[in-house]
């Protein structure tokens, strides 16, 4: 799996300057740092004061004596503000049609499944991927490092390598090359490629050109990146993360590390 540069347009200067143009100003008459400012103050929605009395209010929440008897007036009361502080942050508005702007064009590589989890993200992208019906060279097969069990304790994801994870390994890739052999086979003999791909595993490799606003690849990010996501969608969000970052230093930090 990989994820590589290919084009991004504007920088976070031009962040602040459509930030700027409701008030017919540009980003050029400020510092750097005003428009750094104004970038941060965009991707949390609010001013750093107020930003600074939530997290007060976070801290004196944390204070609260949880131990008051179940169902109690008082029970309840710490719940509601719990609860109340939970939907207000949920809710906080961010200025997000300022990094609408730019765009950021990546050649990506990955399995079927984690490309298809991927191509879930639909505003703010366009997508072009290979396809199989015009092309029949050999597939590169996906070979993890390990396979994982299965969690005792969720629906989905996993947990840490699994007891005989080499014997699953080595299996995986017995049958994956089987089927690859087999798909060559078919190629070879006439089949036409629209079809022969039905046999494919899904562990075969797929390459797209993604591209999409910079608001976008952050919101991608910031779910990708999560623990509870899929692995291998995190390692492929951390390469994002990589590319990105250098290309809008303030941007992206504010939008996806919370660097207010």
């Amino acid at each position: 799996m990989k994820v590589e540069y290919e084009n991004h347009y504007l920088t976070d200067n031009d962040v602040a300057n459509y930030a700027r143009l409701s008030f017919a100003k540009l980003a050029e008459n400020f510092s750097d740092e005003q428009n750094a400012s104004l970038i941060r103050f965009l991707a949390r929605g609010m001013k750093s004061k107020d930003w600074e009395q939530l997290i007060r209010n976070m801290l004196d929440l944390g204070k609260i004596d949880y131990a008051a008897p179940k169902d109690s007036s008082m029970e309840k009361l710490n719940l509601q503000k719990a609860h109340d502080l939970a939907v207000y942050m949920r809710k906080i508005p961010e200025h997000w049609v300022p990094f609408g702007h730019p765009h950021i064009s990546l050649r990506m590589e990955a399995p079927v499944p984690i490309a298809r989890q991927l191509f879930k993200h639909k505003i703010g992208f366009v997508e072009s991927e290979e396809s199989r019906r015009y092309i029949s060279s050999t597939p590169v097969l996906y070979v993890p490092d390990e396979f994982r069990a299965k969690p005792k304790d969720a629906k989905q994801g996993s947990g840490g390598a699994h007891h005989i994870s080499d014997t699953w390994r080595k299996t995986y890739m017995e049958q994956a090359n089987r089927a690859i052999n087999v798909y060559e086979a078919m190629i070879a003999d006439g089949v036409a490629p629209e079809q022969a791909r039905f046999i494919l595993p899904q562990g075969v490799e797929v390459h797209w050109a993604l591209t999409g606003s910079l608001y976008a690849f952050a919101n991608m990010y910031n779910q990708r990146a999560d623990s509870h996501a899929q692995k291998e969608s995190q390692m492929i969000a951390e390469q994002i993360d990589q590319i990105i970052a250098p290309l809008y230093p303030v941007s992206w930090a504010a939008l996806t590390k919370g660097a207010y």
